[in-house]
């Protein structure tokens, strides 16, 4: 065979496992989906003020709600920071946001619910760890790089972010509530502040984010109800980097959470 036909044959099996990868691993504008753990519904009030409070305890520090508060002042309602004015208090805390690994799908993150367990991250596919190039026949080289190394090239890549959402909302009534928090020995803080425990007079520390090794219940009487909430934000394109991800998953999160306050909830 001529070095010319030589190089054809290979240039054919490069290109043609390159478009079959593609045709399943190929997406050139940033798809988004929006996922909570259970829905949540407030109580219509007059009373259309809120104090918000963000906390971020993943490895992404770049994660910042800084729009949130103006969201939900255009949909009427009056941000505020002495608690006692606030009906509502709400309180966001990143608890991972990075990119999808076993164990921490938007599936899996969901499923864990407010304050739920995280997933082990994941090792690097054991078929990339072989021998270089230079070591394998150059025909040898062209199968890898058209099977397993196109793919991967060619692969979406998807990042996912997690928040976990608690609202407190005042009552005319008083409410008794049991609320089960899940919790792991010397895990991270959720780090929602004791703001939350102004409304009752009472200290009030976030469940923890980690291994779930045990449920602490607590039952609760007064004139406010508190309402948990996991919202899990994903995004997925070709060759996408956490930097640029960040914004659009931080963004995809600020809308859904505002969803909860409703022009309808005034």
């Amino acid at each position: 065979m001529s070095r010319h036909r030589l190089w054809s044959f290979i240039a054919i099996l490069l290109i043609v496992p390159m478009f079959a990868a593609c045709s399943g691993h190929f997406t050139l504008s940033t798809q988004t989906a929006l996922k909570t753990s259970k829905s949540v519904f407030l109580k219509p009030s007059s009373q259309k003020t809120v104090l918000v409070e963000t906390t971020n305890t993943s490895d992404n520090p770049n994660v910042r709600f800084s729009q949130l508060p103006s969201i939900l002042e255009t949909r009427g309602y009056q941000l505020v920071t002495d608690p006692e004015e606030a009906q509502f208090l709400l309180q966001v805390n990143v608890v991972y946001c990075d990119e999808q690994k076993p164990g921490t799908t938007a599936d899996t993150l969901v499923a864990g619910g407010f304050g739920g367990t995280l997933g082990a991250a994941a090792g690097t596919a054991a078929a990339l760890q072989g021998s270089s190039f230079s070591t394998i026949p150059i025909l040898g080289a062209a199968g890898a790089v058209g099977g397993l190394g196109v793919s991967k090239i060619t692969e979406d890549t998807v990042y996912v972010c997690a928040t976990d959402v608690q609202v407190t909302e005042k009552t005319k009534e008083m409410v008794e509530q049991t609320i089960t928090s899940q919790t792991n020995h010397g895990g991270k803080s959720l780090g929602l502040s004791l703001l939350g425990g102004l409304f009752t007079g009472r200290s009030r520390e976030g469940p923890s984010v980690g291994q779930v090794e045990q449920g602490i219940t607590e039952t609760r009487r007064g004139k406010e109800r508190l309402h948990q909430v996991r919202y899990v934000a994903s995004a997925q394109k070709m060759w996408l980097d956490l930097e640029d991800a960040t914004p659009i998953l931080t963004n995809r999160l600020e809308q859904g959470i505002a969803g909860l306050f409703s022009e309808g909830a005034r």
